[in-house]
């Protein structure tokens, strides 16, 4: 559909136009059986006018017809023509002829087959070739002499036919269908310029709403549109538009933010690189120190590295395009082989590590994304645990579905943090000084999570902070 516009006048339209079409021939057709039916009357009592003119003493009938009363049979033989002449025929019932008109100069009319006391009407070519009206009706001489008595003789029976040119009636109906056409047509100029309004009007919220919409600016998103008073089928429309101004504001705000924390996240290790590029350029003939500044680098190159490595992959799993591969997989190797990996920072910040988690303790999932969950939940567990604290993991498997637990004390945390821990760079402290720690770790285990089937839940408890790794029963361990 290219245009309501069109769609609206041109269903309006043509349905009026068949509406106006079916009443106009309706009454064309009712109107001119109408005068049909005024030109057989008119037949008719030309039929009750010729047999009131007849008379029977005993056996022979007489017909007394003035051409001056009845003109338009024709006149006097030998007088003026009569320019458009009606005619008539009077036969006994054995065919013989009584009278007829002088219109007809000798000719005969059609004469049905039979013919009975009820009128017959037909239309015919007249004799003159004119489209005429004939009408025929078998009548019985009701003017005999004497009127009563025995000797009373049998009322004659004779037929009557009649003809007329149905020129004024096709005249009439001519006329008529002229002014049906024309009422249609001016009818039908009224209801396209009102429905021309009409839609116009109707389409006034839409063309604002458009304009409110082409006016909107990325930079300086509104809201809500405030485009006025909406009908009923715009409004969910504009509900919807706000809800999608909302979302798009929530993505730039997101974008905006994660803009920024990439610009402070590659801050500080370019300003390391910087720093110790410049200490070893002025100590250049101090073969240790240039070492130790080589080292830096690629710690700090390595930093930066992962950080970018990490943002590739959750931007690469969000459109999609990153495979996911699904086998059996030793959950309880990978926790056992981090846990031994994060030990030294454990000591160092006096945590105690509990695990249940034996070898063999089997699930289904891809092993990469395995790996790199378990990675993040287990060295942002020791790293933000409180010092001297515990941590602690657990591994469950009820009816095929699967559990893996992992909680530390987190004397900070809040219950309304729990729904920022999954967002890109967020951090309770911004101003901690950990470049070690990207803010990452959390955002990209549930994107990975959620691609892989899996659930990655966040609780708070008593100040204990728990990470929940579960699967169910469809993809269940092993």
């Amino acid at each position: 559909m290219k245009s309501i516009r069109f769609f609206l006048l041109s269903r309006l339209l043509g349905g009026a136009t068949l509406v106006l079409a079916a009443a106009g021939a309706a009454v064309y057709v009712a109107v001119a059986r109408s005068l049909q039916a005024g030109l057989d009357r008119d037949l008719a009592a030309r039929v009750e006018s010729l047999a009131s003119v007849v008379f029977q003493t005993r056996e022979q009938v007489d017909f007394e017809f003035s051409d001056q009363l009845m003109p338009e049979y024709g006149g006097e033989e030998g007088g003026p023509a009569t320019p458009h002449p009606a005619y008539f025929e009077i036969e006994f019932a054995d065919g013989t002829l009584l009278e007829r008109s002088n219109s007809l100069a000798g000719a005969d009319l059609i004469t049905p087959d039979e013919v009975t006391a009820t009128p017959s009407y037909w239309t015919a070519p007249l004799p003159d070739g004119r489209d005429g009206r004939y009408v025929a009706q078998r009548i019985e001489v009701h003017h005999v002499f004497p009127e009563e008595g025995p000797d009373r003789p049998t009322a004659a029976r004779l037929v009557l036919v009649v003809a007329q040119g149905r020129e004024e009636l096709v005249a009439l109906e001519r006329m008529l269908l002229a002014q049906c056409v024309g009422a249609c047509i001016l009818l039908a100029g009224l209801i396209a310029a009102l429905s021309w309004l009409a839609v116009e009007r109707g389409l006034e919220p839409a063309r604002r709403l458009a304009a409110r919409l082409d006016a909107i600016r990325v930079d300086d998103l509104p809201a809500q549109l405030e485009v006025g008073e909406l009908p009923a089928e715009l409004a969910p429309v504009a509900d919807k538009i706000d809800a999608l101004i909302g979302r798009v504001q929530t993505a730039l705000s997101r974008e905006r933010r994660t803009t920024a924390d990439i610009a402070h996240e590659l801050r500080t290790p370019v300003s390391e690189l910087l720093t110790v590029s410049e200490v070893a350029l002025r100590d250049g003939n101090d073969a240790r120190a240039g070492r130790i500044a080589l080292a830096k680098v690629r710690d700090v190159a390595w930093r930066m590295g992962r950080s970018l490595s990490t943002l590739l992959k959750l931007a690469r799993l969000e459109m999609g395009a990153e495979r996911i591969d699904r086998e059996s997989v030793d959950l309880g190797g990978i926790v056992r082989e981090f846990l031994r990996s994060l030990s030294a920072a454990a000591r160092e910040r006096g945590i105690k590590v509990e695990s249940d988690v034996g070898l063999g303790d089997r699930v289904a999932g891809d092993p990469e994304v395995l790996r790199i969950v378990v990675s993040n939940l287990l060295s942002n567990a020791i790293h933000y645990s409180a010092r001297d604290g515990v941590v602690r993991c657990s591994f469950e498997s009820p009816n095929g579905s699967w559990r893996l637990v992992i909680e530390n004390e987190a004397g900070d945390l809040e219950p309304e943090d729990l729904r920022s821990l999954s967002e890109p760079f967020w951090r309770k402290d911004r101003a901690r000084t950990d470049s070690d720690r990207s803010g990452l770790g959390l955002a990209l285990s549930r994107a990975l999570a959620e691609k892989t089937g899996m659930e990655l839940a966040f609780e708070l408890e008593n100040r204990v902070f728990r990470a929940v790794l579960s699967s169910d029963a469809d993809d269940g361990a092993f």
